[in-house]
C-alpha cells in the first residue's frame, strides 16, 4: 500500500497553496508596518478603503466582485470599518439598496497609514527583484481568471 506521503506527493506542488502561503506572509510584514501608524487596521482593511476612496457609494455586491472577496467576508470587515466611523453606509431611495462610501475619517487614517505602507511596499519591491513588472502582469492575469 502507498504510504499516505507518497499518494499525495503531487499536491505538495500545488499553485493555490503556495500563492495562498505568500499571500498571509505579505499581509503580515504589510501588517507589522501598518501598526506603526499607531492606527488599528490590517492590509485587508486598507485594501478596502483604498477601493472606496477611488469608487464611491457601491453597493456590498458591487464591491465585492471588485475586491474579489466573498460578501460575508466583506460584510465583516464593513461592520468594523463602520465602527472606526471611516466608512458611511447609505441606504437607496426604495431602502432595499446599501451603498458604501469612504468617510472623512476614513480619508484621514488613509493620510495617517500611508508613510507605513510605502515602507512596506518598498521592502516588497525588493523582496521581488528586478522583474517586478513581469510578477504584476502575472498577478493581473490570475486575477482576471
Amino acid at each position: 500500500m502507498e504510504s499516505k506521503k507518497k499518494q499525495y506527493s503531487e499536491l505538495t506542488d500545488c499553485l493555490c497553496t503556495s500563492i495562498r502561503k505568500s499571500a498571509r506572509n505579505i499581509s503580515q510584514k504589510y501588517n507589522e508596518y501598518l501598526k506603526q501608524s499607531g492606527e488599528d487596521i490590517n492590509a485587508n482593511q486598507v485594501s478596502i478603503l483604498v477601493t472606496l476612496s477611488q469608487i464611491e457609494n457601491k453597493t456590498i455586491s458591487e464591491l465585492s466582485n471588485q475586491l474579489r472577496m466573498e460578501r460575508t467576508t466583506l460584510t465583516r470587515n464593513l461592520r468594523v470599518l463602520d465602527k472606526s466611523g471611516w466608512i458611511k453606509t447609505d441606504y437607496g431611495s426604495d431602502g432595499r439598496m446599501k451603498y458604501t462610501k469612504l468617510s472623512k475619517k476614513g480619508r484621514q487614517v488613509l493620510n495617517k497609514i500611508l508613510p507605513h505602507w510605502k515602507k512596506a511596499q518598498i521592502q516588497t519591491k525588493k523582496l521581488l527583484g528586478e522583474d517586478l513588472q513581469l510578477f504584476k502582469q502575472n498577478l493581473e492575469k490570475l486575477t482576471n481568471l
